[in-house]
């Protein structure tokens, strides 16, 4: 097992005071692993300078040691690396109290981190980690992307995880590289399989394909595992939007979230990856003693399906699916916090007030996961609530089951 591991001193400290005590740890790591690094860092200009020399992402877990307190602010800076941590921590020059504090930040941003304050304990959590890495590696290595920006009234969105940022602008290049010709060739049998087309005529069609296309060649270039799309933004410009497109990816097996949001993003990758599931992304519409309603204007094209409007603007390419009635979870995940409940798939409604899918669950007592929830996207998918949970706890998110 390779082993990254750099040393923390705050910068009122000797550095040299500590030489010996390093040199002792490394030498005992050194007899059950393969150790890499060892530096020994004061400030975030060290750890710079040690990003450049050695690729942490190359190692099977690291080891923070800060030797004295004050090195949470540098330390902490290992996150970027999204590999499984283990916090060495001694009784003194509040090394202790640098751990937890280091420990937590990484929690937060779903690194999976354990404190240690003895050799042994060391040894036994990076061998856990090691026996947990298959199941961790698709998500800490997971590749996500926002083109555009989050949407505003998403305001309960924090993401600390790394992302990679397209701008619309970067985007519009790809669009503009796409005819309507090929537009309309990538979803003409599409429009064919439909069981209605009622609004969407050839141009709209047209450019919803050329929104697919475009996107496609940007998961492509930038080695995307899965994206969201602050939507919103194209109508003003392009009297288009992208529901169709996610609807296309989501069927394909590629995670495709709307509005930006990369928290849903996330949920969506994670039932894809694990459970090679897609996840469908909806508002709550209404609920009920024992029923909520998801509604949105994309969901996978997987069923029966029409082709709508997108239904806020009038304009573009929504979808209507019909979600088969089978036994699923509804989830959502926000920071390091989710919450599952299982719940029955009882139908599909098609009121013209509402986002275009619309899709009615059974639930007990909906008021309470309501009340209990953590925002309002939320995903539901054709998986086991259970081990959807388990799942969950495994990857560090704080789980309430319903």
């Amino acid at each position: 097992m390779k082993v990254g591991v750099a040393f923390g001193v705050s910068e009122l400290a000797n550095p040299k005071s500590f030489e010996k005590k390093a040199s002792e740890f490394l030498t005992a790591l050194a007899g059950d692993f393969d150790v890499v690094g060892g530096f020994m860092l004061s400030s975030k200009a060290d750890f710079r300078e040690a990003k450049e020399e050695l690729n942490f992402n190359e190692a099977d877990a690291i080891i923070l040691y800060p030797l004295t307190g004050g090195t949470e602010g540098f330390l902490k800076e290992f996150f970027v690396f999204r590999r499984p941590t283990v916090i060495f921590g001694d009784p003194f020059n509040n090394s202790l109290a640098a751990g937890i504090e280091i420990r937590e930040f990484l929690r937060e941003r779903l690194v999976p981190s354990t404190l240690v304050k003895d050799m042994n304990e060391l040894k036994a959590a990076l061998l856990a980690y090691e026996d947990s890495l298959e199941t961790l590696e698709p998500f800490l290595r997971a590749r996500l992307g926002l083109i555009g920006r989050v949407s505003p009234w998403l305001v309960n969105e924090k993401f600390e995880l790394p992302y990679t940022r397209i701008s619309l602008k970067k985007f519009y290049e790809y669009y503009d590289k796409v005819s309507d010709e090929d537009g309309w060739k990538v979803v003409e049998e599409i429009f064919e399989r439909a069981s209605e087309v009622k609004e969407p005529g050839k141009d709209a069609l047209a450019k919803a394909g050329r929104i697919y296309l475009a996107i496609k060649e940007i998961l492509r270039d930038y080695r995307l595992d899965g994206f969201t799309i602050g939507c919103f933004d194209l109508i003003g410009k392009l009297n288009a939007t992208p529901c169709l497109a996610l609807a296309m990816f989501n069927a394909e097996g590629i995670p495709a979230g709307c509005e930006g949001e990369l928290n849903s993003l996330l949920g969506m990758y994670i039932v894809r990856k694990y459970f090679d599931k897609p996840a469908f992304m909806g508002n709550v519409a209404d609920f009920g003693e024992n029923y909520i309603i998801l509604a949105h204007c994309t969901a996978p094209l997987l069923w029966r399906y029409r082709l709508r409007s997108h239904f806020e603007s009038g304009i573009g390419v929504g979808v209507d699916v019909e979600f088969p009635k089978e036994k699923a979870s509804l989830f959502k995940v926000r920071g390091r916090r989710a919450v599952v409940a299982g719940v029955d798939v009882v139908g599909n409604e098609h009121l013209e007030n509402r986002c275009r899918t619309q899709v009615k669950l059974r639930i007990e007592d909906a008021s309470e996961f309501l009340d209990g929830t953590l925002g309002n996207h939320h995903l539901l998918a054709y998986v086991d609530s259970e081990e959807l949970a388990d799942l969950l706890s495994e990857l560090g998110f704080e789980v309430m089951l319903y």
